[in-house]
């Protein structure tokens, strides 16, 4: 086994000898086609279309729901299919809505790969995001489990608060259920629609590998651990695999945010931590709120903030995420990066403090305005906080609160402020979090609940195989990622430029990318090829 960076063991034995020829030519070839197209393009505008025999409920847990179906919504890119027997990339939706002029979101996979395999490619939106409701919004209090309750009951449960109620959500809102809905999706997609073979050892089948970053990345890797007889293999972008296993220290992610900064700009993780000291320090003798002062704009404090001390830690909030934000970014790094911009402010000589806070704030969450409405900052829902389940920013509006949930449910992550980060520490706890998830959905976390189910946290024992990760290492979410090659089938790409899922982007190969990148694509293009290769192969038995 080695040790992560840009190696894998291609060659075992005779048998993958006869493949190294071959492969020198396909890394000759995809290096001129990347080379011509590397100016890219921003994403792949596509039409929606909708899948209305999706499952409400695929694990059949509530009788309610036995049956009923919705409408999802997914995309597809069809331009480079070469018919029954090529492959199918299943792109994975996250935690967003996914509308039309966004379509395909990586064009490295829609533009290169599938024009490489002659591949179809197909990406559903993610249960609870977007269009992708199965549930409309009135009905996520769900009055009982039986359709066939008493009218005394009813009138029970309608006297509770939606807190009290079971949130149909905790059941149906889950990383397994967007798995299954994937799983069904691909089988229809793939069976009525392309007339591709279900049966491995046919011509006509056609290899399925699922592709995705950060969030969708962890759904990937899970869709081969999952459902190996439908996805044949998985491209898992800085995938938060080790913050799901709960192997994650709570300091981590901003520690390395921490250290990328600085990096970036040797004092600039000193110099915020200096400005932050300093206007949490002024008017500390009083319960004044510097709102205004910090750039908030008049009539937006959100009103759940009635103590300093709370708008300190939302505010300081808003600057740790912003940053991490902009971590995510930093590619290829350079001055234009909003990362190496943060710096310049705090490391502004001619600044006050609170100047500097000021600005950072009006810049990023303002867009340049005088001021920003705080908000605006909120996600949607009843009991909505800044500090939510996520502590690297939940978001805002309905995808916010649909992602406050999941970190509240399954999906926990152990993100704080440690006294070694820039930012004022402040600890993350599982009581904080309980009293959160209460106050916001009546819900308490689960953290070891899936990995305890799934066994991702040893992916070996699991007998796991066919899944590439690949991890830009300035990235903050690296610090839970798999970084080294755990068997000759579970293979790791480090890039030392890299920061958020970098390779898979929206704009696609383009000339400014940095060395270890342009490398990245063509090997991961070899080693998909090789599985693809082995896959096809049963068809030849």
């Amino acid at each position: 086994m080695m040790n992560g960076s840009r190696h894998y063991k291609l060659v075992q034995n005779d048998r993958q000898m006869k493949y190294l020829l071959g492969y020198t030519l396909r890394f000759l070839v995809a290096l001129l086609v990347l080379t011509r197209n590397f100016q890219g393009c921003n994403g792949k505008a596509a039409p929606a279309h909708y899948y209305p025999r999706q499952l409400v409920d695929h694990l059949h847990q509530n009788d309610h729901y036995k049956g009923k179906l919705w409408s999802q919504r997914y995309y597809v890119w069809s331009d480079h299919f070469k018919g029954p027997g090529s492959p199918i990339f299943m792109i994975l939706g996250g935690e967003g809505h996914i509308s039309p002029e966004t379509g395909i979101y990586y064009p490295f996979i829609s533009d290169h790969l599938a024009k490489n395999f002659g591949a179809f490619v197909v990406q559903p939106e993610h249960r609870f995001y977007g269009f992708s409701q199965p549930l409309v919004h009135a009905n996520l209090t769900l009055e009982g489990n039986s359709q066939q309750q008493s009218a005394e009951s009813k009138r029970e449960l309608r006297g509770r608060t939606l807190a009290r109620k079971m949130d149909p959500r905790v059941q149906l809102f889950t990383a397994e259920q967007a798995l299954m809905d994937a799983v069904r999706l691909v089988q229809h997609v793939a069976q009525d629609q392309l007339r591709c073979s279900l049966n491995k050892t046919s011509s006509d089948y056609c290899p399925v590998i699922t592709v995705g970053g950060s969030y969708p990345g962890f759904l990937s890797m899970s869709a081969r651990l999952r459902f190996p007889d439908v996805i044949d293999m998985s491209y898992a972008g800085s995938a938060p695999v080790k913050f799901y296993s709960q192997q994650v220290q709570e300091g981590d992610y901003y520690n390395h945010i921490s250290k990328v900064a600085e990096k970036t700009i040797p004092g600039c993780s000193k110099a915020v931590r200096q400005a932050l000291d300093d206007v949490l320090q002024e008017g500390s003798s009083s319960n004044y709120i510097p709102a205004i002062d910090v750039g908030i704009c008049p009539g937006t404090l959100p009103d759940y903030i009635k103590s300093r001390h709370v708008f300190f830690e939302e505010l300081f909030m808003m600057v740790g995420y912003t940053f991490a934000n902009d971590n995510m970014g930093n590619y290829p790094p350079s001055p234009q990066t909003n990362l190496y911009k943060d710096c310049q402010i705090f490391l502004d000589d001619h600044s006050s403090a609170v100047d500097k806070v000021k600005t950072f704030l009006t810049d990023r969450l303002g867009r340049g305005s005088d001021c920003f409405n705080m908000g605006l900052q909120l996600p949607a829902g009843r009991h909505a906080t800044i500090s939510g389940g996520d502590w690297s920013g939940d978001g805002t509006g309905t995808d916010g609160e649909s992602w406050d949930f999941q970190t509240c449910t399954l999906l926990v992550e152990k993100i704080g402020f440690s006294h070694e980060s820039m930012f004022p520490p402040r600890n993350w706890t599982l009581d904080w979090m309980n009293a959160h998830c209460h106050a916001r959905f009546g819900v308490k976390p689960r953290p070891t609940e899936l990995v305890a189910k799934w066994k991702f946290d040893d992916l070996v024992a699991a007998n796991a195989s066919r899944i590439l990760f690949t991890n830009g290492l300035n990235d903050g979410w690296s610090v839970g990622a798999v970084k080294q090659n755990l068997s000759e089938s579970l293979l790791v790409l480090n890039f030392e430029n890299g920061a958020h899922h970098s390779d898979l982007n929206s704009v696609g190969p383009r000339d400014t990318d940095t060395e270890d990148i342009k490398e990245g694509y063509i090997i991961i293009q070899n080693i998909l090829a090789e599985w693809l290769d082995g896959v096809k192969a049963l068809a030849t038995k």
